[in-house]
């Protein structure tokens, strides 16, 4: 696992714990981006460049895509 994905992981966990999402209408936005994208596998609904499982992770607010179509919420996350 690198570094970055190991960063990632514990963002997305501090999500969930602190229950920080984004508004419904931002996550649809970021799985139309997505479903949009070359790397979007349909059958799993995951990124192939990262892995993620992409209706959870464009649910949270620190998320953000990796070929930087989307970054994080910023006005839902307080550290």
């Amino acid at each position: 696992m690198s570094i970055e994905t190991a960063r990632s992981l514990s963002k997305a966990a501090r999500d969930v714990v602190l229950r920080r999402r984004v508004p419904e209408m931002v996550q649809t936005q970021r799985l139309e981006t997505c479903r949009a994208c070359p790397s979007w596998d349909a059958v799993y609904s995951r990124c192939t460049e990262c892995g993620c499982q992409m209706r959870v992770k464009a649910a949270l607010s620190s998320s953000e895509c990796p070929l930087k179509k989307w970054g994080p919420h910023i006005s839902e996350i307080r550290e």
